[in-house]
């Protein structure tokens, strides 16, 4: 194997050169970007050097790089994000161009992050609590985000950025609920729970799931317990002002035509999440008026087929370990979709069967109705 080479332990395919098609982790050879002097390179988590026979393996377990060089090998061994490249370069006594064409294939192959500033050292165990509960969080939530692209600036853009999309949750439901914390938490501050029922001005008992509404939480008043939730869930209070008009909007409840009507008009980009029927649940479609089959083009074409729809109709409550694992799904798809513009749910649903959580779920995808006329 060359140096540079990429590596796949887990696949029989076995060696995949820099020039052929690119890993499903999307790591991916991009244009090529100079990798600045005087920035700090850490290794992306989960990222490890590896001894194999004569030369060493760094990457994942899923795929990485074959080096050989010695010198190269103590280059990655620096990577610890509390050096710049230049201050590398001369502890190696290594010369710079040498070195910042190394880091450029090592960025192009996804392993590393660059900064302007130095990693962020865990704070004393009797430093401020508060901030480094703060720190602890959101290092959890940018060691997923960096390995969304080869250059993703340790996560930091993309979580920032969260904080600027305006979504509303529509329906208040014990799903809306669970996905509400999950869209904070996540970094999507401007997430609103929007109630398209009268319900009690207080919690009861058939608002209890045991996780986010628990039953000494029965009597509170409803609004105050949603800003409550809201708040914890944070990882920092908000210091951007998101827009006026809705960046996506998500229906938990069934469908009040008058809704979509007024979505649609206004252009509003917003997922279905149906109820549960039986053991399934159907997430999707994801509409972009004007360019996907509208909500009433799914439900003509059901009927045309002979699909009884009469139970998407009848709101219910799903249990909870479903309506965790729906939420978080929801959250973790809505962020990719916010980051790359992208999302396997337009025009298309997904069927997931709750009694077999790990079967990989039904598609089907929808084309605009003749006798819709939303095109």
């Amino acid at each position: 194997m060359r140096e540079g080479d990429f590596f796949i332990p887990r696949f029989p395919q076995g060696e995949i050169s820099a020039g052929d098609s690119v890993h499903p982790s999307q790591m991916a050879r991009e244009s090529k970007r100079a990798i600045a002097e005087n920035s700090y390179l850490h290794l992306k988590p989960g990222v490890t050097l590896t001894k194999r026979g004569a030369s060493y393996t760094l990457g994942l377990p899923t795929h990485g790089i074959c080096i050989e060089e010695p010198l190269q090998v103590q280059m990655v061994r620096s990577l610890n994000g509390q050096q710049t490249l230049r201050e590398i370069s001369r502890g190696l006594m290594w010369e710079l161009p040498l070195l910042m064409d190394f880091a450029h294939t090592l960025s192009e192959a996804g392993l590393i992050d660059e900064a302007p500033l130095p990693l962020e050292l865990p704070s004393p165990k009797n430093g401020d609590l508060s901030a480094e509960l703060m720190r602890a969080r959101l290092s959890a939530e940018l060691s997923l985000l960096t390995h969304r692209t080869s250059h993703s600036g340790g996560g930091r853009d993309e979580f920032a950025d969260r904080a600027h999309f305006r979504i509303l949750i529509s329906g208040e439901t014990r799903l809306a609920r669970h996905l509400l914390v999950a869209m904070h938490a996540s970094g999507f501050t401007s997430t609103r729970l929007i109630p398209r029922a009268h319900l009690p001005h207080h919690l009861t008992s058939d608002d209890v799931c045991g996780i986010v509404v628990r039953p000494e939480d029965i009597g509170k008043l409803r609004s105050t317990f949603t800003d409550d939730l809201i708040r914890g869930a944070q990882i920092s209070k908000p210091e951007v002002d998101a827009g006026v008009r809705p960046d996506l909007i998500i229906s938990t409840v069934p469908i009040e035509w008058d809704y979509i009507q007024r979505w649609m008009s206004e252009g509003s980009l917003h997922l279905q999440i149906n109820q549960i029927i039986g053991r399934e649940i159907e997430i999707g479609p994801l509409v972009m008026p004007g360019r996907d089959p509208c909500l009433r083009c799914v439900r003509l074409t059901k009927g045309d087929n002979g699909t009884d729809v009469s139970h998407e109709y009848i709101r219910s409550q799903a249990p909870t370990a479903a309506i965790s694992y729906i939420s978080g799904l929801i959250a973790l798809a809505i962020g990719e979709y916010f980051a790359t513009g992208e999302s396997l749910l337009r025009a298309t649903s997904h069927w997931y069967d709750l009694l077999a959580p790990l079967r990989a779920p039904d598609i089907r995808h929808w084309n605009f109705h003749p006798e819709c006329g939303c095109q």
